[in-house]
């Protein structure tokens, strides 16, 4: 099965047209949760059934792909709690660079 005309908006990134809602379940449920309106819900729903969606939302590494207000939400809605998957968040601020690969002009007391 395609996606509808009108929903494919949402994958401006890829082909959509060449997108199928089978081998491509992961990615569409994701981008139309994410980006969609109410009409692509709509379609999302009567696409792939509620629990199917539900389950998707419920798994910890499919549910780590949406961004964490978004997944908040649809924890909301389909698990009736929110939830928020733990994300990494070492960023770079722990990142050590050897003083010798700073330039001259670097200030010692960020050394």
């Amino acid at each position: 099965m395609r996606i509808p005309f009108d929903t494919q908006r949402l994958f401006y990134r890829y082909h959509a047209d060449q997108l199928d809602t089978i081998k491509h379940q992961s990615l569409i449920i994701k981008t139309v949760l994410e980006d969609g309106t109410v009409e692509d819900w709509r379609w999302l729903f009567e696409t792939y059934d509620r629990d199917t969606v539900r389950d998707w939302v419920a798994d910890p590494a499919q549910a780590a792909q949406l961004l964490p207000r978004v997944e908040w939400f649809w924890t909301c809605v389909l698990l009736r709690k929110p939830h928020e998957t733990p994300r990494w968040s070492g960023g770079n601020g722990k990142r050590v660079i050897p003083a010798d690969a700073l330039p001259d002009w670097w200030p010692d007391e960020l050394r």
